[in-house]
């Protein structure tokens, strides 16, 4: 009887010992942050998206890194690309467009096309640095959305609040008309 007390004892005891080791198994998936995803909230819809990406602004080789197209079809948003002011004119008076994305020094130029549109497009301005001569030319801006290269997550979050600011600007016009 007593060797049964003793080997019972030192079972629990290693039993004890070992416990923590076995509960700790899945707690590296629980770790914050790891794994996780950027979600968009529900409330979140498809967007039009025009993409400036003028050759002189820097906006193409500063999106190079990223596969923004991609990314904005795989989210669900329609995108479409435009080279020249010209290009973006026609394509902003012939269609309908939620966001436009565009490099930070062409942003007020674009401002200025869109006063006469009703229902005009957010513009998303990308913080691009001119180098060199660019520099000592560059005249002030309109204040940046995102910071050039852009990360997925923050494109996505600013496309997300220019698509909100566009609804709730559209809500307002149709109110008042």
């Amino acid at each position: 009887m007593d060797n049964r007390a003793r080997l019972a004892g030192l079972v629990a005891a290693v039993g004890l010992c070992t416990a923590a080791d076995l509960f700790a198994c899945g707690d590296k998936f629980l770790v914050a942050g790891r794994g996780t995803r950027y979600q968009r909230p529900k409330n979140a819809r498809a967007a039009a998206v025009l993409i400036y990406a003028d050759p002189t602004s820097g906006l193409p080789a500063a999106l190079k890194s990223v596969p923004v197209e991609s990314m904005l079809k795989r989210q669900g948003h329609r995108s479409t690309t435009a080279e020249t002011l010209e290009q973006l004119s026609a394509l902003v008076t012939g269609g309908r467009y939620d966001v436009i994305l565009a490099a930070s020094g062409v942003a007020a130029a674009i401002e200025r096309l869109l006063t006469g549109v009703s229902e005009p497009p957010v513009v998303v301005a990308f913080c691009i640095k001119p180098s060199g001569q660019d520099l000592r030319e560059a005249a002030p801006t309109t204040p940046c959305t995102v910071k050039a290269p852009p990360k997925e997550r923050s494109l996505l979050e600013a496309i997300d609040k220019a698509v909100e600011r566009h609804d709730r600007i559209a809500r307002k016009t149709q109110a008042r008309g």
